[in-house]
């Protein structure tokens, strides 16, 4: 199988939308195709593997990398601006004003204008750090060729994005911390709070609001006025999606790594303007890289890889956005 039909089948995997297979049998495909890469006709040989390893890791470091873009992508495309850049660059983010210029009346005939200019805000950029994972397998295990590699790589793939989805919204947390009224609104969720915070990010941007939360976060977003098709709809999707004409979204729920905690608030109401407003930005740097430490090499005979990811996350210092924090 070559190079990049592995790496989309991989990926198609990942979105859940393999064509000409089954998942299982996606799945079968691809443990072949990676036990290939060692020299083998699919049967796993750990000398030809010791050979061949790195063109193995080379492929697994872009199918980690395609996987977790394209899961961050999927989940937080209508608010998170996602960038991937080369090892030692870096972005700069220029944040877009919503100032305008001040119209005033004038004598005809005359030019006696005060002239205007719109403010620029300072380019700012985004620090990135290293995150990774230390995994490990018995070495019997890895040399008797039961490691599932499908399995490796869909466990880190969503490690990462747990971890990532915690580090976004840490950083969301932090932002809108610091807004103020009438931009943030806190306490139960009443109708006239809700359209009051609402024309204000209209007023402020030209654009129809849109809000988004967990679903146990929209569920308590409930409008004033209920006919019996919303009723209906709302036992059909577990949330009203438009309240007082504002379309709702949900964002997917995950646990912290290891804990039964969410990793999102399940109290707060993202209101972005238009639900196109990328208010956080996140940037990738570089590839995911994979290391390995040889079995022979640890005291348990245990095989160890770290799989290591170099990325950064940051808000929009300009954007306009509003909060509603749920009691």
């Amino acid at each position: 199988m070559e190079r990049n039909i592995l790496i989309d089948l991989a990926t198609d995997l990942a979105k859940g939308s393999v064509a000409n297979y089954s998942v299982e049998e996606a799945n079968e495909k691809l443990r072949e195709a990676l036990n290939k890469l060692t020299g083998t006709d699919g049967k796993f040989d750990p000398k030809k593997f010791r050979r061949n390893k790195h063109e193995v890791f080379e492929i697994l470091e872009e199918v980690v990398d395609v996987r977790v873009e394209e899961g961050i992508k999927n989940q937080f495309d209508r608010f998170v601006d996602y960038r991937s850049v080369a090892f030692g660059d870096k972005l700069q983010f220029r944040p877009e004003t919503d100032e305008l210029f001040e119209v005033a009346k004038i004598a005809g005939g005359t030019n006696n204008l005060r002239r205007q200019r719109i403010h620029q805000y300072e380019t700012y950029q985004i620090d990135t750090e290293w995150n990774g994972v230390k995994i490990y397998e018995e070495l019997e295990r890895f040399l008797s060729g039961r490691v599932d590699w499908v399995k490796l790589i869909d466990k880190i793939e969503r490690s990462f994005q747990i971890e990532i989805t915690n580090d976004i919204f840490t950083a969301i947390k932090a932002a809108y911390n610091g807004l103020t009224s009438p931009y943030k609104v806190s306490g139960s969720f009443d109708p006239d709070d809700f359209n009051e915070l609402v024309e204000h990010i209209r007023a402020q941007t030209g654009m129809t609001p849109m809000v988004i939360g967990t679903r146990l976060a929209v569920q308590k977003a409930v409008p004033p006025y209920i006919s019996d098709d919303m009723k209906e709809d709302r036992n059909k999707d577990g949330y009203f999606k438009m309240v007082d004409g504002i379309t709702f979204g949900i964002i997917p729920q995950a646990h912290k790594i290891g804990t039964d905690e969410f990793a999102i608030d399940n109290n707060f109401l993202l209101v972005l303007p238009n639900g196109n407003e990328k208010i956080v930005k996140f940037v990738m740097e570089g590839e995911a890289l994979i290391k390995e430490v040889l079995g022979q090499h640890n005291a348990d005979d245990t095989q160890e890889y770290t799989v290591r990811k170099k990325y950064g996350v940051g808000v929009e210092r300009a954007a306009h956005y509003g909060v509603y924090i749920l009691a």
